[in-house]
């Protein structure tokens, strides 16, 4: 019997099988629900069905979420869940709420007192940082940088100097299809003593954790179009 609560559902970060990375709670969970509040439909739905979701769509509620969603719709998304229902928040791919819409969510109902479940699963920053050997203690996950190459540059420049000053572990991440541009800038702009972390393709069969210094990349060869990647810089 589920709890009148929003369960935060983390989703697998490939195509391959699920039982070795998401616990079997989940799928009791997801199982279960019948209103979701998801990025995009037709990901959702894909993701369900691979999860053993039985029911007809035809059945099942979705409130899509995401950077067009107006902002005085987001409220009534947890309409069920004032009346005692459970409902499940989807993330595209990890967990829930990191470098995800899906923390607006969770802010209205810490706000309303509804209870929030976080399920277990994988995090692509997480995974990255335990594999890169760096600062596990403090660190940084700043998203997204500029895309506008100046603003990139003095972002990168910035992330850096906070590395060998404050010892932090830097984390950050772009869109697949601009990750060469950015590890094109990270060589070009950082010193060469630097250490970059590039991991692609987590918990996958192809998945790929590099160490190297600036210097070391600058003489290695690498394609990183439309890979997820996580990219870290430490001193």
């Amino acid at each position: 019997m589920l709890k009148e609560a929003l369960y935060l559902i983390p989703v697998s970060l490939g195509d391959h099988a699920l039982s070795g990375v998401l616990p079997s709670l989940n799928f009791e969970i997801i199982r279960e629900l019948d209103e979701f509040i998801v990025e995009n439909a037709r990901s959702a739905r894909r993701f369900l069905r691979i999860a053993g979701f039985t029911r007809s769509f035809d059945e099942v509620t979705f409130h899509i979420l995401d950077k067009h969603t107006p902002a005085v719709e987001i409220p009534s998304f947890i309409n069920s869940l004032k009346h005692g229902k459970a409902v499940g928040l989807l993330s595209e791919a990890g967990v829930p709420c990191i470098a995800d819409p899906g923390s607006e969510i969770v802010k209205i109902c810490q706000r309303q007192n509804i209870q929030v479940i976080p399920l277990v699963g994988p995090s692509s920053f997480l995974l990255a940082l335990m594999g890169s050997g760096f600062n596990g203690q403090q660190f940084i996950f700043h998203g997204y940088l500029p895309v506008e190459k100046e603003s990139r540059r003095r972002r990168i420049k910035e992330i850096e100097s906070m590395a060998y000053r404050e010892n932090y572990t830097q984390i950050f991440i772009e869109t697949p299809y601009r990750n060469n541009q950015l590890f094109e800038a990270l060589i070009t702009n950082c010193q060469e003593n630097t250490l970059v972390c590039v991991a692609s393709n987590l918990a996958n069969p192809e998945e790929s954790i590099l160490t190297k210094s600036i210097a070391h990349w600058r003489k290695t060869k690498v394609d990183l179009n439309k890979k997820p990647t996580v990219f870290l810089l430490y001193k």
